[in-house]
Order: C-alpha cells, then structure tokens, then sequence
C-alpha cells in the first residue's frame, strides 16, 4: 500500500480512535476517583496506570499496524490488560468501574477489529474471542441476578456499534472498488493513448517509405538517367561527333518527357488515394491508347459491395502503370489487354501484349521497370506474381492480390 492510501486510512481512523479515548478515558477516570474514595490508592493509581497503557496501544497500533507480525503481539496485549483491568480487587463503586471498562472495551476493540479488517473472517474470530473473555469473566465477578441485565445491555449497545462498523465497511469496500476501478481506466486510457501514438508514428513512417519509393522510381532513377545521357552528349561534343550527340540527346529529351509524365503521375497518385478505382485503371488505358502505337482492351469486373483496400488499389496501380510504360517503350506490340477482375477475396491483374517479348532470365534485376519492382510489389501486398514471355512470343504479366486485409498497407 502507498504512503498516499496510508495517510487517508489513517485520517479515517483518526475519528474513531479519539472517540475510544474519551470513552474510555472518562471510565479510567470515574474508577480512579472511585478507589480513591474507596481509600484504595495504589488500585486507583495501578488501574490507571493499565488504562493508559490500554488507550496507548490503540494509538500505537494506528501507526505500527502495516508492521509483519505485530498485530498478534498487540492482540495478545490488549487482552492480557482488559482481563487485568476487569479482574483487579475492587470494592464498592469501583466494581462498577471494572464491569463498565470490561464492556466498553470489549465493544471498542471488536469494533476497532472489524475497521481495521473490514467484514473477513480474522475480525469474526476476534469479535468471538473478545465477547467471550467478557462473558467469563461477567460469570465469575457477577452476581447470577445481575448477570443478565449486564449481558443486555453490552450485546445491546454493542451490537449497534458492530452493525454500523460492517455496514462502514461496505460502504469502504464499495469506494475502494469504484476507486480501482478508476485507476484501470485511467490505466487502459493511458495504454490507448500510447497505443495511438505509436500507431501514428508507424504510419507516418510508413507513408513516409511509400513516398521515398514513389520518388526513387520515379525523379531519382529519370534523373540519373538523363545525368548519364547528358554526360554521354558532352564527350560526343569534345569528340566533334555531333551526329552521335544529337542522337544520345533526342533520347534525353523522350527520357525527361517520360520522367515527367511519370513524377505527375506518381503526384496524382499521392493525392488522389480515394478516387474511384476503376476510372483510374480506365484513365491509365486511355492514355495508353492516346500514344497511338499500341492498341489496349480493357476488361474490368469489380465488386462494388466489396470495397478493395486502399494499398491494394495503389499496388495494382503502380503495377500497371509500369506495365503499360514498358509496353511502350519495350515491346513494339500492335495489341496489348490488360484484366482487372475481383472475385470473392483476389483481385486478379493481367496485361497481355502481342509484342516481341524478351527471355526473363536474361534481365537485369534493376532500374524502375524491371523484374525487382513487381517483385518488390509482390512481397509488400503478400500477392502471387507470374511473369511468362520469350522472344516473338509477347509479354504475360499476372498478380493476384489478396483482399483480406493482410497485405502491406505501405
């Protein structure tokens, strides 16, 4: 237990134990004045001395109480006063002083049990062990006649006292379930926010990887292209090879026109992450078939009560997009379709082209277009990738991207 929910048991008590020493205290005084008058000093004084002892460990025990062990010794104490307190020699009024302290007593430590306890098994054993040492010991020092009336009273005033100890503690019990309770959602709210933050930061850092990407396939690999071409140009020149040079720079000009089409793209992409699906793919093959070398069928099925992920409509986009561009600058093809079919969990992307084909194995695995980037697409959406071409044969280039939900979302 903290030092804080120490401190607050500790004020609850507080009541409670001061009630105890008035209680008793008024009783230590009427028996010191009643041996006194009985001409008993060294009773007066003894009895005394024992309530103030008694009073003592009540407030010692408020502070030794979350000590190992020391509630035994403090019982054991406690009871050894009470029966020496109630059993001493008195005479005349004083009886009435050992009797009186002997239930007072009884009903403040059965009571003191059940706050420190709550409503367990240890404080009903204690109640019973305390109501029984005072029942013995009304039998041995009172009169049969008057035993009764004593009894009375004590189950009497102490009943009301236990009553309203055990409906306190449920009333304890009940506040400090409300209050755990507080703690775990002001826990599990502390976790979710953490959880959110950390959400927002992979995210983030997985937007920030697409991007990266989008601008190597795109700005970095077009410019280094054109970075080799123009340094090609320049050695042509020293060279006076103009012929050479006007070539390498009519190439540059259709790379940097390429490179530009392909960094609009890309934006267009970026931006329009919830556009309609399919009057992208249909955009893309119009523009395909506004280059006039190639003619391109579009078949599209897609499920509209089924909508396709987001990053599975970026992949596949990507996928033809880049598909299409090597269809242009590659296959010298005189028709080319492209397949985009959802059905049930797959979506399934094929682009065909009747072009001249090339022997996969003997592809480089680099630059934008190649074999490494539809691969890399494969690997990101958990998608099944088939390439199938060979020289004058054309070009099949298939994916399957699963639609469960547990693909890359990057």
């Amino acid at each position: 237990m903290n030092e804080v929910g120490i401190r607050r048991e500790n004020l609850t008590r507080f009541p409670f134990y001061i009630f105890i020493t008035i209680l008793l205290g008024g009783i230590g005084i009427f028996g010191f004045i009643a041996n006194w008058k009985a001409d008993q000093p060294t009773l007066a004084k003894l009895s005394t001395i024992l309530v103030a002892a008694h009073l003592g460990l009540y407030w010692l025990n408020l502070r030794q109480l979350h000590r190992l062990r020391w509630w035994i010794f403090y019982y054991i104490a406690q009871t050894v006063l009470i029966v020496v307190i109630a059993s001493l020699p008195y005479s005349g009024d004083a009886n009435l002083f050992g009797l009186s302290f002997l239930g007072s007593a009884t009903i403040s430590i059965i009571g003191e049990s059940l706050g420190l306890w709550g409503n367990t098994r240890r404080a009903f054993f204690l109640g019973l062990l305390y109501l029984g040492i005072s029942l013995g010991i009304f039998f041995i020092k009172v009169e049969l006649d008057f035993v009764f009336p004593y009894l009375l009273q004590l189950l009497v005033n102490g009943g009301f006292i236990v009553i309203i100890m055990i409906i306190f503690n449920q009333q304890l019990k009940e506040r400090q379930k409300a209050e755990d309770l507080a703690e775990i959602l002001e826990s599990a709210n502390a976790k979710l926010a953490s959880y959110a933050a950390r959400n927002e930061s992979l995210t983030l850092h997985a937007e920030r990887e697409r991007m990266a990407r989008e601008l190597h396939d795109t700005l970095t690999q077009g410019v280094a292209g054109l970075i080799l071409q123009l340094e090609a140009i320049k050695a042509y020149q020293q060279q006076s090879d103009h012929s050479q040079a006007g070539k390498i720079l009519t190439q540059a000009l259709g790379r940097a026109r390429n490179t530009l089409s392909e960094s609009r793209t890309t934006i267009e992409d970026l931006r329009n992450k919830d556009a309609d699906f399919q009057k992208i793919i249909e955009k893309l093959v119009e523009q395909f078939d506004a280059v006039g070398k190639t003619d391109c069928e579009l078949v599209i099925q897609l499920e509209t009560e089924k909508p396709i992920p987001q990053h599975i409509q970026h992949h596949a986009r990507r996928v033809l997009h880049e598909a299409l561009v090597n269809i242009q600058k590659h296959a010298q093809a005189e028709a080319a379709s492209v397949s985009v079919i959802q059905s049930g969990n797959a979506l399934k992307l094929s682009i065909h082209d009747n072009g001249v084909g090339f022997d996969p194995q003997q592809v480089p695995m680099c630059g934008h277009f190649g074999l490494q980037g539809f691969q890399e697409r494969a690997q990101l959406t958990n998608s099944r990738y088939t390439l199938v071409s060979a020289p004058d044969e054309g070009t099949t280039i298939e994916f399957i991207f699963p639609l469960d939900e547990t693909g890359d979302r990057t």
